[in-house]
């Protein structure tokens, strides 16, 4: 059985979470700047488009297993098990389908952008490539720190990605000011993240244990990873979909236009996550040990701070933004992107107390229930985006995201019941 102090979180682990939320903060923030101030709003749009591909491509490389990892890393430590073979089964394993995920995507991406003869759109698309195979198994590296509740070295790894992507922007458009290098330093960014988690978990790179051992461990996050593949593609596609459909539909300025005010909404939604990596893994601990009694308390406790706390930023956040985006972009973006955040941030302070919780049922063992509800979350997206986007634009896009992400109140609630005993 772990330790209590396994169990709780600690004052310290916020600390260094809250500092890895405010690097992420300004990291973005710098990020945009540079990428509309040297060059535009479209090539801001064209960026997170490349970037949306990382993420949701990434994620389907990944098979899920990434969350497998981050449930069974704790269980073994509750339980007493080696750790190290936890991280080795799940990172080979993801070698294997990230690599085949990569030679997919590129493929499609040869045929589709040749037939519709968009040479820009293949040359960015080529340039991730490194990067979309590389991101699955950084998700499995930083899920292992997460479930070893090595705070620290989490934080510092979670804050290095966002500030690696803004430095080698500033880099490519500063020394080299040439806007097609931009997606090469999305792929720069996950090869340097990759290099410094392989150094910081190289004595967990051990198998130490019995061969039969890791042998089943392999079998489990097969298994982990297949009942929860539906709700893993989907966590990261929800916080996509939006930009996705909007370049589709709409184009790339309105991307670039949604992009800043979603920044800023990020930055709101990324603070109400901050406890989440703290509780990801308390609440598979309390689980496997069967103190649900101290997990609703957890459960509950967060949630009330949450509402407070995220409701009050968020009115302060509303009240600050056309003054903080004439400051850093330009004075015709408020009107236009004002709106955007407004809705954006609404839904974030409607949901601010499940949002550290979005990983419950996963964490309960459940992949295949968290499956179920982002496949709900997701479907609402998708739907709502579809329905709003052509008559809207981006304040359909606002809305349809901020409704999905409210909805996940009571899905959460409905299907994580029969698992706890009661509403959280």
């Amino acid at each position: 059985m772990a330790v209590e102090s396994d169990q709780t979180p600690s004052r310290s682990g916020f600390v260094w979470t809250f500092a890895a939320y405010g690097l992420v903060g300004l990291s973005g923030l710098a990020l945009n700047a540079v990428i509309v101030g040297e060059f535009d709003v479209a090539a801001l749009g064209q960026y997170n488009l490349f970037i949306a591909v990382v993420l949701v491509g990434g994620q389907v490389g990944s098979v899920s297993l990434h969350s497998s990892v981050l449930y069974h890393t704790p269980e073994a430590r509750t339980l007493g098990h080696p750790t190290g073979q936890v991280l080795i089964s799940g990172l080979l394993l993801t070698l294997v389908s990230s690599a085949v995920t990569t030679i997919v995507f590129l493929a499609g991406a040869e045929v589709i952008f040749r037939v519709f003869d968009n040479p820009e759109y293949l040359r960015g698309f080529r340039a991730v490539m490194p990067a979309l195979f590389l991101y699955p198994l950084n998700k499995i590296l930083i899920s292992h720190l997460n479930g070893l509740r090595w705070i620290r070295s989490f934080s510092v790894m979670f804050g290095a990605r966002f500030v690696l992507l803004a430095g080698f922007a500033a880099g490519v458009a500063y020394m080299f000011e040439s806007e097609s290098l931009l997606p090469w330093s999305i792929s720069a960014a996950e090869f340097v993240l990759f290099l410094a988690l392989l150094a910081r978990l190289r004595t967990e790179l051990v198998a130490s244990g019995r061969r039969p051992t890791i042998e089943d461990r392999y079998r489990r996050h097969v298994r982990f990873g297949v009942r929860g593949l539906v709700g893993g593609l989907l966590l990261d596609l929800n916080t996509r979909i939006d930009v996705l459909l909007l370049g589709v539909l709409v184009g790339s300025r309105a991307v670039g236009v949604y992009s800043i005010a979603s920044l800023f909404a990020e930055s709101l939604f990324q603070l109400a996550m901050v406890a989440r990596f703290t509780y990801d893994p308390i609440v598979t601990s309390l689980f496997v040990d069967g103190r649900r009694d101290e997990l609703r308390e957890a459960i509950r406790a967060a949630k009330r701070r949450l509402y407070l706390f995220i409701g009050g930023i968020v009115v302060l956040a509303n009240a600050a933004y056309p003054f903080v985006v004439e400051i850093v972009f330009e004075e015709g973006l408020v009107g236009e992107s004002w709106p955007v955040f407004a809705i954006l941030s609404t839904g974030i302070a409607a949901s601010a107390g499940y949002i550290p919780f979005t990983n419950l049922l996963q964490q309960m063992g459940a992949p295949g229930r968290q499956s179920i509800l982002l496949g709900l979350v997701g479907g609402t997206n998708v739907l709502l985006n579809l329905l709003l986007i052509p008559r809207f634009g981006v304040v359909g896009a606002a809305l349809a995201t901020a409704t999905a992400q409210i909805c996940i109140v009571p899905y959460l609630r409905t299907l994580s019941r029969p698992l706890l005993g009661f509403r959280p």
